[in-house]
């Protein structure tokens, strides 16, 4: 399989989206906008954010002051459950920090209850053009089933989740495959990248394909055609984090990487996501 740092993957509206990307997570200020500098100076033309990571305006000031053309750039940002009762509100007020007209994917950024009717709403931002595809982030099969039963009529173009080999999510990935729903993996190093990047198997498949342990893993999403899109603040590791392209990974070191596996998940369960108090949410701080 031929890839390069151009290479994109369909969604289900024929939309194009880059298979890899920097997250601008728990990033704020220059710190944000040098990182999305210094991806777009290397070649990443998928910039990933969202309206309570607070850096929106240091987002879009960097993807302006890159002269790409904005057709060039596919921006992503998410609607905070704080504001599902008025989703169009949200990303009016997105678009004027990012300093956009529209966004490239909007996506629901927790199954929190009233999940339902916002995408609802996502659904006609989309027909108005503010959104070009639709999506989630953080849900399981039984979430997304439950928008049809609410009246959904868009099938979701992506549903980004937490992917990595501690936690592959293979039953999700191919119940979305089945449903076309392309599948987009946030922290594929780990959240604690320590303990994926020292293991033993990586360690002898870094000698093998002269790459480093993070651009493996990296390939190990592209590959398969998984959406990757590692959080990075340090210009070199930015720039490291792209150099995926002078090598293919073996179906069996695929395999072995899967194995891997122990439903290792360190963000939040989807399914208690109701039961955690607001209290312990992440606050939404004004931005420079």
């Amino acid at each position: 399989m031929e890839l390069t740092i151009k290479s994109t993957v369909n969604l289900n509206n024929d939309v194009k989206m880059p298979l890899l990307g920097l997250r601008a997570y728990k990033v704020k200020g220059e710190d944000a906008y040098n990182a999305v500098k210094w991806a777009l100076e290397a070649g990443y033309r998928l910039i990933d954010t969202a309206r309570i990571y607070c850096n929106e305006k240091a987002v879009g000031r960097a993807i302006r002051d890159s002269g790409i053309r904005r057709d060039e750039i596919f921006v992503t940002t998410k609607l905070w459950i704080t504001d599902f009762d008025d989703p169009r509100a949200a990303l009016l007020e997105s678009l004027n920090r990012l300093g956009l007209d529209y966004v490239d994917l909007y996506l629901i950024h927790w199954p929190k209850e009233g999940y339902e009717n916002a995408y609802l709403e996502l659904e006609k931002l989309q027909k108005e053009g503010l959104c070009r595809a639709i999506g989630v982030a953080n849900f399981k099969a039984h979430h997304i089933e439950s928008l049809k039963a609410h009246g959904a009529t868009v099938v979701p173009q992506v549903n980004q989740t937490e992917i990595h080999p501690l936690n592959t999510e293979e039953e999700l990935l191919g119940w979305c495959r089945k449903r076309k729903i392309t599948v987009e993996a946030y922290s594929p190093l780990g959240s604690e990248g320590r303990l994926i990047l020292d293991d033993p198997r990586l360690i002898c498949m870094r000698n093998y394909y002269h790459a480093s342990a993070s651009q493996i893993l990296l390939r190990w999403c592209i590959q398969r055609g998984i959406v990757a899109i590692p959080k990075a603040v340090v210009q070199s590791k930015i720039e490291q984090n792209c150099q995926l392209y002078h090598f293919d990974i073996t179906n069996s070191d695929i395999e072995t990487i899967s194995d891997m596996n122990c439903n290792d998940r360190r963000n939040y369960d989807p399914d208690k996501i109701d039961l955690r108090p607001m209290s312990m949410y992440p606050k939404i701080t004004p931005e420079d």
